[in-house]
């Protein structure tokens, strides 16, 4: 079934065992107090690699101290110089046991699109304004700064090669430093390394020089850039296209391809919302245009056939995959073996790759605590074996429950509904969440596989846990809606709940063409956007308390969501707090606004019911009770699974 995946590949005179790589992703904390390749990234990367994938490309590696002199002002790791060596060295042996190649992806810096120090960024021109944080200024760097890059890449290409890297990737992509230099949008500059567009590709030409004079001539050689930037100014696709051919003009060995910037970074990183297979029509048209090979990526590893008919259909060379290899290391490997159903999906939330990055953590993922931690969080066999009950089949449970039988322990696992699922089983409902559906799904077949009894449709009481004597107690119960105990209307027969739309619990007629969403928070922003494109004659109104939607969300989501509630022309009121609900009427604290119906999205809170009695008679039923996820308070689907699995790990 997928042939073309495991298939050998070449990239210049480099032998790749299959199709299939590590996407570059920057790796958060990991790396050693000076900012080199540590044991940590080591294990991580190794996971990857016996997972089965033909190659791993690093996360961008500072390699100069111009734009960064002591290089913790940058998310990237470092390799300034020859005290680098050992620690790359050691991490590239232990790809190779795996058969697995190493890349380095080298990096000049960010440029523009933040300061960490709160300095001005050095960037391709004076006065770019930042993306992210607070808006200092770029300064251009100089044509001696310039140089010195130059210079820093031959001599770090030359001990990338000594310590054992397969091959080198230049970072040009994404409005990052190097791409700010390559777009007019960006480079201002009036001197050689500026004007028309060999001016502006000047700095990425002298770095493939300095690559192949530090490496090698026929050292492998990869570029990464975006051939088109999707934002009024910015790149186009005839202009990506053509640097493209000068690359290959260059001697570039292939081009790793990615659409966008940080402008719409959704494109680049792309959330749940964005469809699979995002950017496989982009390389379709440029690998017409040149000779050498395609890299090409999102959103490919969710359903793996697209990866492999992307391959087929002559649309990449080869096929990148970045989160999906954080939810499951193995993803190459399973599908090799057609073990598609036990393959842990990435459910695009970004709250344990980026949003961990952003807060200086290393890099992990929601649905898998191992993830940048598989030493500490190795499962090994519990030294006793215990009777173990979990209450609630939500992720949090599921999660519990597997990593609990995986140990050994005896368990069941009880759902009061008549599915196993709990948030997932409602999201996973909505068409832009179905990763999530495919989660539910995959966590019901390892159930099954495990052999753990399953009980749906049974609740738990006092008299269950007295008849079957527990040893250890897992409460995973979830939460349910929120209702302002102060605010009128709430049980009018127009106004209704999330998982009231989503379950069809009700029949929802809608009446009228205007309806109120009370929240914009992630949930009622989604909501807003599900209906709006599921009934198109609906005026919609979100109203929110903060001064902003999504406070909730990851930056990059904010973004997303926030972009396409502008583009439905669904109404926001910010500051504005709803205090009743009349029959055909929302009234606010500020004002009023007609609304025919209501859907309520103001958050959550804990299902505590169980949780309270058995803390209560915790020493009467000689059993350990701990508490897992939302019944503890209402949070993300990273904070249920990862306090399952440590909770699980230590009985």
């Amino acid at each position: 079934m997928f042939v073309e995946l495991f298939k050998p590949g070449k990239i210049g005179n480099l032998a790749v065992k299959n199709r299939i790589f590590l996407t570059p992703m920057g790796n958060g904390s990991m790396q050693n107090p000076d900012g080199g390749f540590s044991e940590r990234v080591k294990d991580y990367f190794e996971s990857i690699a016996k997972g089965g994938a033909g190659m791993i490309i690093t996360g961008s590696t500072l390699m100069t101290r111009v734009t960064d002199s002591d290089g913790r002002k940058s998310l990237s790791t470092v390799f300034y110089d020859k005290t680098y060596v050992n620690g790359a060295g050691e991490m590239c042996d232990a790809l190779h046991r795996w058969g697995c190649k190493a890349c380095i992806q080298l990096t000049p810096g960010d440029g523009r699109l933040w300061t960490i120090m709160g300095e001005r960024p050095t960037s391709a021109s004076d006065d770019l304004p930042t993306v992210i944080g607070p808006n200092i200024p770029s300064r251009g760097a100089t044509i001696e700064e310039i140089k010195q890059i130059i210079d820093d890449y031959r001599n770090v290409s030359f001990l990338v090669k000594v310590a054992g890297f397969d091959a080198i990737q230049i970072r040009a992509y994404g409005g990052y430093f190097t791409d700010q230099f390559m777009s007019a949008a960006w480079n201002k500059r009036n001197d050689e390394y500026g004007g028309n567009l060999e001016g502006r590709l000047k700095i990425l030409m002298e770095m493939i020089q300095a690559v192949k004079e530090g490496a090698g001539e026929d050292f492998p050689l990869i570029v990464k850039m975006s051939p088109v930037h999707y934002f009024e100014g910015g790149r186009t696709i005839e202009e990506g296209i053509e640097i493209c051919k000068r690359l290959e003009a260059a001697g570039v060995d292939a081009i790793h391809l990615e659409k966008g910037s940080y402008e719409n970074w959704w494109e680049v990183i792309p959330p749940a919302h964005i469809p699979l297979a995002n950017q496989v029509e982009l390389s379709e048209v440029v690998k017409k245009e040149i000779n050498i090979p395609i890299m090409a990526h999102g959103k490919l590893g969710i359903v793996p056939a697209l990866a492999e008919e992307a391959l087929k259909e002559g649309k990449t060379d080869f096929v990148g995959l970045g989160r999906s290899l954080l939810a499951d290391p193995e993803w190459p490997n399973k599908v090799k073996e057609g073990r598609l159903h036990d393959i842990k999906p990435c459910i695009g939330c970004q709250m344990g790759c980026l949003n961990r990055i952003f807060h200086d953590k290393y890099v992990s993922c929601a649905v898998n605590p191992r993830t940048g931690n598989e030493r500490e969080r190795t499962l090994i066999p519990a030294d006793q074996k215990k009777k173990v009950m979990v209450i609630g089949g939500g992720p949090g449970g599921m999660e519990a429950a597997l990593v609990a039988s995986h140990r050994g322990h005896e368990v069941t696992l009880y759902e009061k509904n008549s599915e196993l699922g709990g948030a997932l089983l409602t999201a996973g409902t909505v068409p832009f969440k179905k990763q999530l559906e495919m989660l539910r799904r995959y966590y019901i077949i390892q159930l099954a596989k495990a052999g753990i009894k399953v009980k749906c449709g049974r609740k738990v009481d006092q008299h269950l846990i007295k008849k079957h004597k527990p040893e250890v107690i897992f409460v995973a119960t979830g939460s349910k809606p929120h209702f302002p105990p102060d605010m009128k209307g709430t049980s009018l027969s127009h106004v209704y709940t999330v998982e009231q739309i989503l379950l069809e619990q009700t029949e929802a007629t809608f009446p009228g063409a205007k309806m109120a969403i009370l929240g914009g928070g992630e949930v009622g922003c989604e909501m807003a956007l599900y209906m709006a494109e599921k009934y198109p004659h609906l005026k919609i109104t979100i109203v929110e308390a903060l001064e902003e939607l999504c406070s909730d969300s990851f930056i990059n989501i904010k973004w997303y969501l926030e972009r396409r509630i502008k583009e439905l022309g669904i109404e926001v009121k910010l500051k504005s707090k709803a205090v009743a609900i009349n029959e055909k009427e929302v009234v606010l604290n500020n004002g009023s606004f007609t609304a025919d119906s209501v859907i309520m999205a103001l958050g959550f809170n804990a299902n505590r019911e169980i949780l309270d009695t058995l803390k209560i008679e915790e020493t009467e039923f000689e059993t350990e009770v701990f508490a897992i996820g939302d019944c503890i308070r209402p949070r993300k689907v990273i904070d249920a699974v990862w306090e399952a699995y440590d909770l699980a790990r230590s009985i």
